[in-house]
């Protein structure tokens, strides 16, 4: 395998790990799980705009369970959710890698 697919994995599992990380904590802090549904509150509170923060920075992991259920139950639309996790996934991960740790 090449070292630049390695780089591409490396990238995706930083995304994936930090999405899983932010919705974890969030949890331990208000015992309340992230859904991609909670955007759409209709009765805001103080937390909204922390909830929708948390919300954006865990949404791989999020879309990524959700796709596992679609991917066994219609693999037609759990594909494309897949991919769209793992990708958000990697973008985050190159985020995160070229900003907060300074990978070139």
């Amino acid at each position: 395998m090449e070292m630049q697919h390695v780089a591409y994995l490396l990238a995706m599992a930083v995304g994936i790990v930090s999405s899983g990380l932010v919705a974890s904590l969030w949890e331990i802090a208000t015992e309340e799980s992230l859904q991609l549904g909670d955007l759409l509150d209709p009765a805001p509170t103080i937390l909204t705009p922390f909830r929708v923060l948390a919300i954006i920075l865990s949404a791989p992991i999020i879309v990524l369970v959700d796709a596992f259920w679609w991917l066994l139950a219609k693999p037609l639309f759990g594909v494309p959710l897949v991919t769209a996790g793992l990708a958000w996934s990697f973008l985050q991960g190159v985020f995160i890698l070229t900003k907060v740790f300074g990978f070139p």
